[in-house]
């Protein structure tokens, strides 16, 4: 059975996947197709050089301090691409992995979609650094327990806006969920028998389309069971992270039996 997984974005409610990814790993079930938009991508790419040992420790023992970067036109993500390169190994389960981003010119977004396996390594960990890069209004910027107890998303977008229309991104490529947060356009001409979509919301809906070529039983939607609020985006704490990466494991157990 040909496996399917696409990692939605989500900041820290990323370690959610984590979880999740393990357990695949446990019940020897390998995705053959990956995409991964935002912290899916850095998910995705502990999976693509084989690095499960390595992903568990990231989510179990973050550290917020260690890396949340400077405050800027984006919020910095250098430390997280920084562990990213350190790792070594590749995962020969893996045919293709996919992640997306935003590139911005003359004040117009366009999402980019590149598939890993084709780039070279600089390229690749250069491809998970914009679709993981979030833009942030540099006035606004304070300390980094301010950003995540006044965390605003749908604010945060509408500066977002504002700044794109007056030139401010132009040249900036940026994370994949300002546009697209679900990649699932590949698994149409990568069909598999099964795709595992792993959100990061509760009571998380997929885009309508890709029921439009995948039947309802052939996917199978992982979602936390609680409820998650937007400031839990950049809630990178460990006991925060820890619960997550927790849920995803057991919850993925207990569907194994549609996997």
């Amino acid at each position: 059975m040909k496996l399917g997984l696409c990692l939605v974005g989500g900041g820290a409610k990323g370690a959610f996947q984590g979880g999740v990814i393990k357990k695949l790993k446990e019940m020897e079930k390998y995705p053959e197709i990956i995409t991964g938009t935002s912290i899916g991508a850095v998910n995705g790419y502990f999976l693509y050089k084989d690095a499960y040992y390595e992903l568990e420790r990231f989510w179990m023992e973050m550290d917020g301090e260690k890396y949340l970067g400077e405050l800027g036109k984006t919020i910095d993500n250098s430390k997280i691409i920084n562990e990213l390169m350190s790792l070594e190994g590749k995962n020969e389960n893996m045919e293709k992995f996919f992640v997306n981003y935003v590139s911005i010119e003359d004040r117009k977004l366009a999402e980019r979609i590149v598939e890993i396996n084709n780039l070279s390594e600089e390229d690749a960990i250069n491809a998970v650094r914009y679709s993981s890069l979030l833009p942030f209004r540099s006035e606004d910027k304070g300390e980094n327990k301010d950003l995540i107890r006044d965390f605003d998303s749908q604010k945060l977008f509408q500066f977002f806006k504002e700044d794109v229309s007056n030139g401010v991104y132009d040249g900036y490529n940026l994370d994949g969920g300002i546009l697209n947060n679900n990649l699932l356009s590949p698994f149409i001409d990568n069909r598999v028998d099964k795709l595992i979509i792993v959100g990061l919301k509760d009571n998380y809906v997929p885009p309508e389309y890709i029921f439009n070529h995948y039947d309802k039983e052939e996917i199978l939607i992982i979602c936390p069971d609680i409820k998650v609020n937007p400031y839990d985006t950049v809630r990178f704490e460990r006991d925060f992270c820890s619960d997550m990466y927790n849920r995803g494991y057991r919850l993925t157990g207990e569907l194994m039996n549609f996997i």
